[in-house]
């Protein structure tokens, strides 16, 4: 009778293990196809039909004055277009009817962790009614990743805010082009952005994106997060009339690595980051390893800090400041008197770019020649951020489209700036600066590969990785020109420092990032 009663339970309890199997958003989740070609042509013609956790994938083509609300949660939007063929959401019919834009997420107890992949969003517009404030995506719900898309002569790019907290807005390898208010000195000049990210969002990653050519007075970037993550990315006002490159809004714990921002000839603000009201529980500022240009010629600051007090930290270190003949430095950190709070250490201001030692200031390109001598091997350790973020660049932006390149070292410290001089290729190359290896990925999680020059002899070679005190950790003999270094489960997440010894001679010096 036990025997019977304990096979009973567990047939009853397999059952229903089954049962929620069968009935998970997992289980059911289905891939929609969208296309000229496909059952379904247009983008409206699916948005009843998805359900939690579809991937919808599109296919390249124009999909004009089709905006939708989307209600369903863990969806994945993939387009398939390429090259001239790109997949657009496109708008051109006057106002938009729902007030908000082209797609539209704003039931947070309905939809979220939305993934956006390869989608053009083009022509977003409201009417000055509704805020004049039409975005390519509007979105009011929790967590969110862009990657791969463009935004282009919208109100706003991407309009992000509710009344939820905690979301995380991750937005990789994306362009941001002609977006703002149409009318410089219009009704909403100066109220529509690129990215708008408001206070109840946990973190913001912007990452190896392209910002450029605002129109409407403009923001290239603004957030109110409580944590935001810039870097290696360029914002380039370049002929467009922006105001702030970047608005940090509400203050917050912002951390901006490794980015070429610059000021536009036709710039309306003449400032070009702005620090304003200290409200987020968290009031530290890191600006490291950037290069910042104003093209403007006339009176302009670069920081501007509206509040006098409530900020902890606000960190410069390591960065090129540099302007156009005519552009007058009126003040490098300009409304505040926090002198406990500023700290800035091996940052270089010029008066002429044209004399730092560029690779062509004139066309944009803002890599660094050897006659750059104030700035080569001439950077401060910045340390660590107060939650303990890293601010060791590690990265440069090299096109967009395309991968960010490892960051190398050679000699005792990095180059100031947001780029390291002979770094113009991709992450597995060889720099030309005298650097005989290549360490990628950097950071690092389970290996990571030395990459030395062929003409070295592999006689007597080693790699030494010591931690932070100069204490040795590990020793690598290398017998080939690509070796594999595995360091999984060795090493403690953080950071270290590496020698290359040729012949018990230390060839190479750099840095490793464990993760």
């Amino acid at each position: 009778m036990k025997r019977t009663l304990l096979k009973t339970n567990i047939i009853k309890k397999t059952m229903l293990f089954i049962a929620a199997f069968l009935i998970s958003p997992a289980f059911y989740a289905v891939t929609w196809h969208v296309g000229s070609s496909q059952t379904y042509t247009t983008i409206s013609a699916v948005v009843n039909l998805v359900q939690n956790g579809d991937t919808i994938k599109i296919d390249g083509g124009v999909y004009l004055n089709d905006p939708v609300k989307w209600t369903k949660t863990d969806l994945v939007f993939i387009g398939m277009g390429t090259g001239i063929n790109r997949t657009i959401m496109q708008w051109n019919g006057g106002d938009i009817s729902n007030g908000k834009g082209i797609w539209v997420f704003e039931n947070p107890s309905l939809t979220g962790n939305i993934t956006i992949d390869n989608i053009v969003f083009d022509g977003a517009r409201v009417s000055d009614g509704d805020g004049g404030n039409g975005a390519g995506i509007r979105y009011q719900a929790k967590d969110l990743t862009i990657r791969n898309c463009l935004f282009h002569s919208c109100q706003n790019g991407i309009l992000e805010g509710g009344s939820y907290t905690g979301s995380v807005v991750t937005i990789q390898n994306t362009e941001f082009n002609n977006n703002g208010y149409e009318v410089t000195g219009g009704a909403y000049s100066g109220y529509e952005h690129n990215i708008y990210i408001s206070s109840a969002t946990d973190s913001l990653l912007v990452k190896n994106c392209y910002f450029h050519d605002p129109r409407g007075e403009a923001n290239s970037l603004k957030t109110r997060a409580q944590k935001s993550y810039i870097l290696y990315n360029v914002i380039d006002e370049a002929n467009g009339q922006g105001s702030w490159e970047l608005n940090i809004a509400q203050g917050g714990l912002c951390v901006v690595i490794g980015n070429t921002i610059v000021q536009g000839a036709g710039s309306i603000n003449h400032g070009i980051i702005g620090y304003d009201a200290a409200t987020n529980p968290i009031e530290d500022f890191y600006f490291i390893n950037n290069t910042v240009v104003n093209k403007y010629a006339g009176n302009f600051n670069v920081f501007n800090i509206v509040p006098s007090s409530g900020i902890n930290k606000f960190k410069v270190y390591n960065n090129i400041f540099t302007t156009v003949s005519g552009g007058n430095l009126v003040n490098f950190i300009s409304g505040s008197s926090l002198d406990a709070a500023i700290d800035t250490a091996s940052n270089r201001i010029s008066a002429n770019y044209t004399t730092v030692g560029f690779v062509n200031a004139a066309a944009g390109d803002f890599h660094l020649t050897s006659s750059a001598l104030s700035v080569i091997d001439h950077c401060v350790s910045a340390g660590t951020a107060s939650n303990g973020f890293s601010l060791l660049p590690v990265y440069q932006f090299v096109s967009f489209g395309s991968p960010l390149a490892s960051r190398l070292t050679t000699g005792s410290s990095n180059d100031i700036g947001a780029f390291e001089y002979g770094i113009t290729t991709e992450i597995n190359q060889i720099i030309s600066r005298g650097q005989f290896a290549a360490c990628y990925p950097n950071p690092a999680t389970n290996n990571f590969t030395i990459d030395l020059n062929p003409d070295i002899k592999l006689d007597n070679v080693q790699i030494v990785i010591y931690d932070m005190i100069g204490k040795e950790v590990k020793r690598v003999v290398i017998t080939e020109t690509k070796t594999i270094i595995n360091i999984n489960n060795e090493l403690k997440k953080g950071l270290y420092s590496y020698s290359i010894i040729v012949d018990n001679q230390k060839s190479v010096f750099g840095k490793l990032i464990v993760q």
